[in-house]
């Protein structure tokens, strides 16, 4: 994973906290933490997605805002890092 997309998947990973009962966090929230330009965004957020460490929302209008659902297996490449 290049280091880009691994700083915004920790930064999404951290939006949840300890006791998250939702796995919803803000892609654009978490870029712009970063700095990062929306290029640079839409490249992560693709290789993220089809790595299966985020999923789109059922809700596209979620996604269009920049609402991601993290995955599991997403909160497990952060947290066994």
């Amino acid at each position: 994973m290049d280091e880009k997309s691994l700083q915004l998947l920790k930064v999404m990973r951290e939006q949840l906290g300890e006791t998250a009962a939702s796995r919803t966090v803000d892609a654009v929230a978490a870029a712009s933490s970063l700095g990062m330009y929306p290029g640079t965004l839409d490249r992560s957020l693709l290789y993220l997605v089809r790595a299966g460490y985020l999923e789109e929302s059922a809700d596209h209008a979620m996604t269009t805002q920049g609402l991601y659902l993290i995955t599991f297996q997403g909160i497990a490449a952060i947290d066994n890092a």
